[in-house]
């Protein structure tokens, strides 16, 4: 009851102006990402001045959790002309040591068989997540592995452990927006 009143007492818009304590510690605002590919490939982060300068993989920088954001994968071998559009968000930031972040990376790969889906314009969601399992993996002891249809693969992924990141692959051209 007191904290509903308390509730009833804040000014109008006050709710949520200040973010809600989440567990664990967060002393650095980015969680250090790597994405690895195909030989040759290079790969642009959209920014808001536009692009940003082209740089082979793997490819790794600094994300802020939970942001989406836009890459451009260029140079694809077998692929010439082809470029990627996918989309990668950090659901989480990984827990280690105090000053070794940069050593222990969120590292997404954009695998052969996915960029080969996408050329051909299928919808890739592929979900990295940290296995709960102190010895090999509850998929039969594979790395990667594909979720049937119908099933949700975020979901399946926080039964296996916990999700940390998420790559989207789909449209080869970003939309355009008429004037």
């Amino acid at each position: 009851m007191a904290m509903f009143a308390a509730t009833m007492m804040l000014l109008p818009g006050a709710i949520g102006a200040t973010p809600l304590l989440q567990p664990g510690s967060w002393s650095e605002p980015i969680q250090p990402f790597e994405l690895s590919g195909p030989e040759g490939a290079v790969v642009q982060i959209e920014t808001a001045e536009g692009w940003s300068e082209a740089k082979s993989l793997p490819f790794r920088m600094g994300l802020v959790v939970g942001r989406p954001y836009r890459l451009r994968v260029m140079q694809l071998p077998g692929h010439e002309g082809v470029e990627l559009f996918p989309t990668v968000r950090l659901l989480a930031r990984l827990d280690v040591p105090p000053g070794t972040a940069w050593r222990f990376p969120v590292e997404v790969v954009l695998a052969e068989d996915d960029v080969e889906e996408a050329v051909r314009g299928g919808m890739i969601r592929r979900i990295v997540y940290s296995s709960l399992e102190c010895h090999g993996s509850l998929a039969g002891g594979e790395d990667t592995f594909d979720v049937p249809p119908g099933e949700d693969p975020l979901a399946v992924a926080r039964e296996l452990g916990d999700p940390v990141a998420e790559l989207l692959i789909g449209n080869r051209l970003p939309p355009t927006v008429s004037p």
